[in-house]
């Protein structure tokens, strides 16, 4: 490894020191410092953790269903809409539960420790107070969102009778890990989970809408999702700021490479996470579950025209990316501009 591309992998010592030759200059734009203040006094009143959770005690009895039939991918299949009543309730439950998965997985698995490396110092840019202070909050946050979809899950398994059902790993986790071991550089894998992470973060509150105001699924769903959603609409900004902050305090080899990663951060988002429904149907004895989701496979090909990406591209543009080579190119071969 060359000595401009070393790095220290200790806890609490910064990943890019050694990167720039020099320390990083800080780089904190007046405006987004300001916001980022803002949203930070502004936790005590704004954090879900903070007010009542929802009523567990809600309940419609059972005859809504989980889940919205038009969320899942496979939904105007042949296959499925010949399926009985039954087992179609069966299966939009399991999709409150895997919707609710999907959450645990990007708070633990790629928002968490994005925090962490924050907290650590591995991220120039926001070795300071400010970011230190509103990551800790967040952190606060996603615990809290945690509780309330795993006990919103825990409800569901025991009134639908699916304790047994296990979700998979989520295309999303595996192709940032997978992006993550192409890379030799530690610095390399960070920028990954970060790019995965920023995009998340802007995604997940259109992700939550889809359930936050619908009143035809349970109520204890859609009031769990609403109160989900209060938190992320925060965080998209706060994500968006710190984005403005650390983008500016890489060295150039560390921009492009970012910049490469969002709009793959963007496709994997836009997985329709067929293979996991494959294994969660054939736990449900679906018949033809296989033929049905091999059939859907076309899907993934067209799922980004049902993702609105123009907050991730609104920001690439805004922080500079979209201004050099590496960014302009990634986002137009992504056909995202």
């Amino acid at each position: 490894m060359q000595a401009a591309e070393a790095v220290i992998e200790h806890p609490g010592q910064p990943l890019f020191h050694s990167l720039a030759g020099t320390p990083h200059a800080p780089h904190a734009p007046s405006r987004s410092v300001d916001l980022l203040n803002r949203i930070a006094r502004s936790w005590s009143h704004r954090a879900q953790v903070k007010k009542n959770e929802p009523d567990t005690l809600i309940d419609a009895g059972t005859d809504l269903p989980e889940f919205l039939e038009h969320l899942l991918p496979f939904h105007e299949h042949p296959r499925y809409q010949a399926l009985d009543t039954d087992t179609k309730m069966r299966i939009l439950s399991c999709g409150w539960i895997i919707y609710n998965e999907k959450t645990v997985a990007i708070e633990l698995d790629i928002v968490s420790p994005v925090c962490q490396d924050i907290l650590y110092d591995n991220v120039p840019g926001l070795d300071n107070e400010l970011s230190k202070e509103i990551v800790c909050e967040t952190l606060v946050d996603e615990a809290y969102h945690l509780l309330l979809v795993k006990n919103a899950n825990r409800i569901t398994r025991q009134r639908r009778q699916l304790e047994h059902i296990r979700i998979p790993q989520f295309a999303l986790v595996r192709q940032m890990r997978e992006e993550q071991d192409r890379h030799m550089p530690s610095w390399a894998g960070l920028l990954v989970r970060l790019s995965t992470a920023v995009v998340s973060e802007i995604f997940i509150s259109d992700y939550l809408h889809q359930l936050s105001e619908e009143t035809s699924i349970q109520p204890l769903n859609r009031a769990t999702v609403a109160a989900h959603r209060h938190d992320e609409l925060a965080h998209s900004k706060i994500f968006s700021e710190l984005t403005r902050n650390f983008y500016h305090a890489l060295g150039s080899t560390q921009k492009g490479f970012f910049a490469s990663m969002l709009p793959k951060s963007i496709h994997w988002f836009a997985d329709q996470e067929l293979d996991l429904w494959l294994d969660v149907l054939q736990q449900l004895g679906v018949p033809g579950a296989q033929a049905m989701v091999e059939e859907c496979r076309e899907l993934n090909r067209v799922a980004l025209d049902r993702l609105d990406y123009s907050g991730v591209v609104k920001l690439a543009s805004e922080v500079g990316i979209l201004d050099s080579a590496e960014g302009h190119a990634a986002f137009r071969n992504a056909r995202l501009i």
